[in-house]
């Protein structure tokens, strides 16, 4: 699925938690059209399994979404994307033209910036991502009042069906704030999504996106009912 020469290729671009990872939540998406949860710790590696659903999603024909909370982690991925052979895939930058959004190698030379205004606002009218980009990059922020300024959300909106995402530093996509309640909708009509972050369950209202496209939806409970769930387990850790 990742489209390496050999054992040796993959063993190179990912350790074996990676790997275990990367193959899990392949599976997930491909057996149950749902996705997984990386609640891995700081240091075992979550970019790169971020960098491994990119280049694996552009081989299955689609162009994934990865969002996150900052953007200068815009170059993060991209380094991790080349850590793992993968430094031709070209990003689409949701986020404005700023020095922060650019996207760095190791040495600080810029590589890719966004669009000026007037070339973003022609593809988000167009709720279609140009040929020449393989996949999405952008930040939570994008998408915290989409009633108010509604162009990138339903851009999101639109490009997310049957599609992958990535949604990294998963807890602050999540709760019952503007951003939490839009990105639970936008889950709902992907492929499959990776969440990945070491804190995804700091809050009980954190839970009802995870249960949007994870196993979590088999209890079969309400958003409602899931937060209280959680609430009464901090409580009571017998609960």
């Amino acid at each position: 699925r990742l489209n390496y020469r050999g054992k040796m290729d993959l063993c190179k671009a990912l350790s074996a938690e990676q790997i275990d990872a990367v193959a899990m939540a392949i599976y997930n998406i491909e057996a149950r059209a749902q996705g997984m949860i990386i609640g891995d710790q700081t240091g075992i590696g979550k970019g790169r399994v971020a960098a491994a659903i990119i280049r694996y999603g552009v081989n299955q024909k689609v162009k994934p979404i990865f969002i996150t909370e900052k953007a200068n982690l815009f170059s993060d991925i991209y380094r991790d994307l080349v850590a793992i052979g993968s430094a031709h895939l070209i990003p689409f930058i949701i986020n404005g033209r700023e020095t922060k959004t650019d996207i760095k190698d190791e040495d600080g030379n810029i590589i890719y910036q966004a669009l000026h205004a007037s070339e973003q606002e022609k593809i988000f009218e167009s709720q279609k991502i140009p040929a020449k980009y393989h996949f999405i990059v952008g930040t939570y922020s994008q998408f915290n009042s989409p009633e108010r300024k509604p162009e990138k959300p339903n851009f999101l909106r639109e490009i997310a069906k049957d599609n992958i995402m990535i949604m990294d530093e998963a807890h602050n996509s999540s709760g019952s704030s503007n951003t939490g309640e839009f990105m639970q909708s936008v889950v709902a009509d992907t492929k499959g999504v990776v969440f990945l972050s070491a804190t995804f369950a700091k809050r009980p209202d954190n839970m009802p996106i995870y249960a949007m496209k994870t196993a979590m939806s088999d209890a079969n409970l309400t958003k409602d009912e899931l937060v209280e769930d959680a609430w009464l387990g901090l409580e009571d850790p017998q609960h």
